[in-house]
């Protein structure tokens, strides 16, 4: 709900989801979904700084995708 309210005032953004399932319900702008991750890791492992930037990167660069509301988008890293 936040998200969708910050959308509406003009700003993009981008959530991590790692409940795609649960996540759809409430039709967010934009979401990835890491395959594989596990609760409470969303960006990847502890020390895993190089994986964890890669994540955030390829979320902001999907930030600026037009894609329908609600739209959760699955993406592998290998190094998971």
């Amino acid at each position: 709900m936040i998200q969708r309210a910050i959308e509406m005032s003009g700003l993009p953004t981008v959530s991590i989801t790692l409940s795609p399932e649960e996540t759809i319900q409430g039709r967010p702008p934009r979401q990835i979904h890491p395959v594989g991750f596990k609760l409470g890791n969303a960006v990847g492992h502890p020390n895993q700084p190089d994986l964890q930037r890669k994540v955030v990167r390829t979320a902001l660069e999907y930030m600026n995708q037009l894609v329908m509301p609600g739209t959760i988008t699955d993406l592998e890293f290998a190094e998971y």
